[in-house]
């Protein structure tokens, strides 16, 4: 089964730290363009103040330049699914009284779309996407980060 993943498992992913139970028969590691956007953000922007910012602040300025090379060229064993693809399933969410936000919105019209597992992160919960990804009956698993 393929997961979709936030921004959170996708930093352990890049630099070669996927959670053991993340993938379950060897589906793909697939994210989105608003979460990679964010944990782009994370790495360019050291003033931007979140739980990823902090948490590569206080790393060794070698995994600091790991994790920078690693989300700055972004391996083809992840796929980043396409707003070409999501634009409509999101507009459908929309009309069928799904109110989140836009990046949650991404990610659970991409869970949808691509029938995967969403894998949000312990550290960084996101009560409102789990609700309404359950609600729809969309698979969600919290992975510790």
């Amino acid at each position: 089964m393929d997961v979709v993943v936030d921004d959170h498992i996708l930093l352990r992913v890049l630099l070669g730290d996927e959670p053991p139970d993340l993938r379950e028969g060897g589906g793909r590691v697939v994210t989105t363009g608003l979460w990679y956007h964010r944990l782009c953000r994370a790495v360019a922007v050291p003033a931007v103040v979140g739980a990823l910012s902090r948490a590569l602040g206080g790393v060794a300025p070698e995994a600091g330049a790991a994790a920078l090379r690693a989300v700055t060229s972004l391996p083809e064993a992840v796929t980043l699914v396409s707003m070409r693809e999501l634009a409509w399933p999101m507009g459908l969410l929309f009309s069928a009284g799904v109110r989140l936000n836009l990046m949650s919105l991404e990610a659970l019209a991409a869970a949808e779309h691509l029938d995967a597992h969403l894998c949000l992160a312990t550290t960084d919960d996101n009560p409102p996407l789990r609700r309404a990804a359950e609600t729809r009956g969309k698979a969600v698993r919290m992975i510790s980060a």
